[in-house]
C-alpha cells in the first residue's frame, strides 16, 4: 500500500512539473509582434493617408486607408521592399540684393526682381524600391514588443516611422508593423535592418 502511495505521489509530482514548465514556457514566448498578418495587396501604395500621418504631415483628405498592416502572413515570400519617403528638400540659393543708385541717378537695365517661386500646392512622396538581403530586415520586424507599464512615463515626441511595403516575385505587397517599445516607439536596432539594403529604383507619387 505505501508502495502504491509513493507511486502515485511521484507521478502527481511529475505532472505539476510538466504543467508548471508549460505556463512558463508560454509566459516567456509572449504575443508576436503584429500577431495578425498583413493584407497581402496587389502592389504598393504610397499615396494613403497612413503615409502623410508616419511622417508627420497633413492634410490627408481624399487619401484613401492604406492595406492592413501586420506580420508577413504564412506562404509569403518578400523579394524587395518598399519605402514611402519624404522627398528630398532641394535648398535655392539666395536671390543677389537689390541695386542702389546714387540720389537723382537712373539705370536703363534696372534688374527686374526675382521671381518668387510658388509654394506648392500638392505634396508628393518618393515611392523608394530596395534590394538586397531581406533577412537582418525581417529579424527586426519579428521582434516582440515591449509592453507597457501601468506606471510607464514616456516622452511627448513625435518620431517619424518608416513607411515600407515588402514584395514578393509577383509584386504583391504587405504593409509592415514595426516592433515598439512601451512608450510606442521603434525598438532600438529596428532601423537597421534598412541599412544593407540598396536603392534600386526611385519614382514620385503626387498625394492629391
Amino acid at each position: 500500500m505505501r508502495a502504491r502511495t509513493r507511486v502515485r505521489d511521484v507521478v502527481a509530482a511529475t505532472w505539476v512539473a510538466v504543467l508548471g514548465v508549460g505556463v512558463l514556457l508560454t509566459a516567456c514566448a509572449g504575443p508576436a509582434t503584429g500577431t495578425s498578418p498583413a493584407e497581402i495587396a496587389d502592389t504598393a501604395d504610397c499615396a494613403v493617408r497612413e503615409t502623410l500621418a508616419a511622417l508627420g504631415a497633413g492634410g490627408d483628405e481624399g487619401l484613401p486607408a492604406a492595406p492592413r498592416a501586420g506580420r508577413v502572413p504564412e506562404g509569403f515570400a518578400p523579394v524587395a521592399a518598399v519605402e514611402c519617403r519624404m522627398p528630398e528638400v532641394r535648398v535655392l540659393p539666395a536671390p543677389e540684393p537689390p541695386q542702389i543708385l546714387e540720389p537723382g541717378a537712373s539705370s536703363l537695365e534696372d534688374p527686374a526682381p526675382a521671381p518668387v517661386p510658388a509654394a506648392p500646392t500638392v505634396a508628393s512622396v518618393d515611392v523608394v524600391r530596395l534590394e538586397g538581403d531581406l533577412g537582418p530586415l525581417l529579424a527586426q520586424l519579428a521582434r516582440r514588443d515591449v509592453p507597457a507599464r501601468p506606471d510607464q512615463a514616456c516622452m511627448a515626441m513625435f518620431e517619424v516611422v518608416p513607411v515600407l511595403y515588402l514584395l514578393d516575385a509577383d509584386d504583391r505587397a504587405v504593409r509592415v508593423r514595426w516592433p515598439t517599445d512601451a512608450c510606442g516607439f521603434l525598438l532600438d536596432g529596428a532601423r537597421e535592418g534598412l541599412a544593407g539594403l540598396r536603392e534600386t529604383g526611385r519614382t514620385t507619387v503626387s498625394l492629391s
